[in-house]
C-alpha cells in the first residue's frame, strides 16, 4: 500500500527468508563463512545459534541459494515436532530416495546408496534442520546416528543444525555427550548493535528500490533500537508499521512519533536505554577485515541519549560507510569461489 507513495519496488520489510535482502553484517559474514567451511570440508556436524528473531532462517536460506548453485544435494528441515517415521519420511523425498519399505533398516541402505552416489558425481549431500531446539531426544539421536554414513576419509552426510540459545544447554546434556563430541563448527548470531541497524535499513531500503536511505533520521532509528533492540524480525515488524502509518498521514519521513505509534499498535516496550550499543564480537571484526578484503565499518556517532522525543524537523541524512558495506555484500560472490575450490 506504502510502496508508491515511498518509491519502493517492494516491500524492504517483509518477513519471509528472503537470501536477496540479506544483510552481510560482520558476524552473519563469520557465521556464513563458518558453515560453507564446514559443508565443504564435511567433518559432520555444524551448529548455528542465535536468540529468536536475529536472522538464523535467512541465513540458512543464503547457504542453500550458494549450494544449490554448486548442485549440492540438499534437505532442510523446518519442522522438528515429528516421528522418527515421519522424519525419515522427509529424509526419502528431499534426497530423492526411492524406498518403498517403511522399514527403518531398508530406509537407511537406500539413503546412504543415493548419499554415495551422489558423492561420486560430485554432489555431496547437505542435511539443514531448522529449529532444533525443540527436536525430541529420539530425533537428536537420530540425527547422531545419520553421521555415521561415512568413508575412510570424509563425512558422507553433512548435517547442520539451528536454533535459539536453548540448544547449547540441550546438547550439554549428559545423555547427548555422543552427539556433543561430534559438534565441529559452533556460529552464533547475536542482534544487530546501532550501527548495524544503519546498515540494515539502509540495505534493506536500497534494494527494495531507493537510491539512498533518508527515511529514517538518526533519532528515529535510535528509537527503533531501543524498541526492538537490534532484532531482525521486530525492527522489520515495526519499520513495516510504521511505513503504513506514515503513508495515512501523507509523511515524506518517519519521525520519531510515528515510531511511537507504530509501536504502541504492536504492543513493543522499550527496553533500558542504552548510551551505546554493544560492540561487535572480536571474531566478527576479524571476519570484516579478512574475509573478502573487507574494512570494518567505523563507528558512526549517536546522539547522546536514545530519548524518542517527536523528530518533525528536518534531519541530516543517515551515512553508511559505503566502501565497506559494499565489500561485504560482495562476500556471496566470493564464498562461492572459495566452494568452488574446496568442492
Amino acid at each position: 500500500m506504502y510502496q508508491g507513495f515511498y518509491n519502493l519496488k517492494e516491500n524492504p520489510f517483509r518477513l519471509t527468508p528472503d537470501p536477496a535482502f540479506m544483510c552481510m553484517t560482520a558476524q552473519h559474514q563469520e557465521a556464513l563463512s563458518g558453515l560453507i567451511y564446514s559443508v565443504c570440508t564435511r567433518p559432520g556436524l555444524a551448529v548455528l545459534m542465535g536468540e529468536a528473531g536475529t536472522g538464523k532462517t535467512t541465513l540458512l536460506y543464503s547457504l542453500l541459494s550458494l549450494l544449490e548453485k554448486r548442485r549440492f544435494v540438499t534437505a532442510l528441515c523446518t519442522n522438528p515436532m515429528l516421528t522418527r517415521e515421519e522424519f525419515y519420511d522427509i529424509l526419502m523425498i528431499k534426497f530423492g530416495v526411492a524406498c518403498g519399505s517403511s522399514l527403518k533398516s531398508r530406509q537407511l541402505i537406500a539413503l546412504e546408496e543415493r548419499i554415495r552416489q551422489c558423492r561420486s558425481e560430485g554432489r555431496p549431500a547437505v542435511l539443514i534442520v531448522d529449529e532444533a531446539q525443540r527436536l525430541s531426544l529420539e530425533l537428536l539421536e537420530e540425527i547422531r546416528l545419520l553421521l555415521n554414513m561415512e568413508t575412510a576419509s570424509e563425512k558422507l552426510l553433512q548435517i547442520i543444525v539451528a536454533g535459539q540459545p536453548e540448544l547449547g544447554e540441550i546438547l550439554r546434556r549428559a545423555e547427548l555427550r555422543q552427539l556433543k563430541q561430534r559438534v565441529s563448527c559452533i556460529c552464533k548470531l547475536q542482534p544487530l548493535t546501532l550501527d548495524e541497524l544503519k546498515e540494515y535499513l539502509h540495505h534493506r531500503l536500497t534494494r527494495a528500490g531507493l537510491p539512498t536511505q533518508s527515511l529514517f533520521p538518526e533519532e528515529t532509528i535510535e528509537l527503533i533500537y531501543v524498541y526492538t533492540q537490534g532484532i531482525p524480525r521486530l525492527i522489520n515488524s515495526l519499520c513495516d508499521s510504521a511505513l503504513q502509518t506514515g503513508f495515512a498521514l501523507q509523511s515524506s519521513r518517519i519521525t520519531a512519533s510515528i515510531i511511537e505509534e507504530a509501536a504502541r499498535d504492536l504492543e513493543l516496550v522499550r527496553e533500558v536505554e542504552r548510551e551505546e550499543a554493544p560492540p561487535i564480537n572480536q571474531l566478527a571484526r576479524v571476519a570484516a577485515s579478512t574475509v573478502g578484503g573487507a574494512v570494518p565499518a567505523k563507528p558512526l556517532p549517536a546522539s547522546a541519549a536514545l530519548n524518542g522525543k517527536n523528530g518533525n524537523h528536518a534531519a541530516p541524512e543517515i551515512r553508511i560507510p559505503l566502501d565497506s558495506y559494499a565489500t561485504r555484500q560482495k562476500s556471496l560472490g566470493f564464498f562461492g569461489s572459495l566452494m568452488e575450490r574446496w568442492k
